[in-house]
């Protein structure tokens, strides 16, 4: 059995769903996203994997029934990733492999400017599993799986191995069917509807929709905000800010929103959340996701998701930390009547 065999099978038997494998020359071109050196200076090869993501608890996170359910869920499926590429690295290393894990999620390369900002990862998940034919891109830039779609977490192990590299997925065999509703899900409106960018990796080109801010994303996936621009949905986030056009104003406005958030009180069912290195200080909840979270795959199941998001109502939080969903009017007038200081910091 070869390696990429034995790899295989080892990641298989443990939960993974897909593995590819990517090396220096599949993943050259210069972005340092894809640098493997990074990881390990003597790296050869990459391993990716996915793992799902529980589609019941997603489904109660889109429709506002349980919001820590699906939360729990993506942290443990996280961990699960960043233990089995440990695992994997071990066992490579026990064959004489010098190897290497990547963390899931949550590290940055803290040397380049700004990182706080543009939380540039140690080696992009999506990259080695695009490259290596474990997933494809989506519109959103989210990496899917034919009849799984982007409910899934990537991980990724480096080793100095010499692995014979997988073909990416073929452009017929895409999961992405261009609906564009990740466009409609995003209330930071985070990717553009009609234009492209691309990213090139050992000579193959790939697409996905051209982002418009990332300070919006972090705006709204960091939970300092989450009411959607139309004001008739909002994510799980109790924040009511409205995001501007205008570049300079949208980050002034995103750092009096992050001051404003240390203030807010603690939830009343005291659980969950989590640290994330770009701001070690405050405990963030997991609000949003929703352009991963409503694309399983296929037109019907996706269409079914973005409907029960937009459906789901708005959320509040009570002076006494209660998180309260109610309809979108409801919402609007239960917030007008809470005392002023207390809206002051969710707008």
């Amino acid at each position: 059995m070869s390696l990429n065999s034995e790899i295989e099978q080892f990641l298989l038997e443990r939960g993974a769903l897909k593995v590819g494998f990517a090396t220096l020359e599949t993943l050259s071109g210069g972005h340092p996203s894809a640098d493997l050196a990074y990881i390990l200076p003597e790296a050869r090869s990459a391993v990716s994997f996915a793992l799902p993501l529980d589609r019941e608890k997603i489904r109660g996170f889109l429709g506002k029934e349980s919001h820590s359910a699906h939360e729990q869920d993506n942290f443990e499926v996280n961990i699960k990733s960043s233990r089995l590429a440990k695992a994997l690295a071990i066992w490579l290393e026990e064959k004489g492999f010098a190897s290497k894990r990547v963390i899931s999620n949550n590290v940055y390369r803290t040397e380049v400017e700004g990182w706080h900002l543009s939380m540039p990862p140690d080696l992009s998940h999506r990259y080695v599993a695009v490259r290596s034919g474990v997933g494809s891109f989506g519109w959103s830039g989210n990496v899917g799986i034919k009849g799984v779609g982007c409910t899934v977490i990537l991980g990724t192990a480096v080793t100095e191995a010499e692995l014979e590299p997988t073909e990416p997925v073929p452009e017929e065999e895409t999961f992405c069917d261009r609906c564009k509703l990740c466009v409609a899900a995003c209330p930071s409106g985070m990717f553009d509807a009609k234009e492209e960018t691309s990213v090139t990796l050992g000579g193959v080109t790939f697409t996905f929709g051209k982002r418009n801010s990332y300070t919006g994303c972090q705006f709204v996936c960091g939970g300092f905000t989450g009411l959607h621009r139309s004001g008739k949905w909002s994510t799980w986030s109790p924040g009511r800010y409205r995001l501007p056009e205008d570049g300079k104003e949208l980050l002034d406005v995103f750092f009096r929103a992050i001051g404003n958030y240390s203030k807010w009180p603690e939830r009343a069912d005291g659980t969950g959340g989590y640290v994330n290195m770009a701001l070690s200080d405050a405990s963030l909840r997991l609000t949003c996701g929703n352009c991963q979270l409503i694309c399983w795959g296929d037109k019907q199941t996706t269409r079914e998701n973005y409907r029960l998001l937009e459906s789901s109502g708005c959320v509040i939080q009570s002076e006494g930390g209660d998180i309260q969903v109610l309809t979108c009017d409801e919402a609007a007038r239960a917030f007008e009547r809470l005392p002023n200081a207390h809206k002051s910091l969710y707008e």
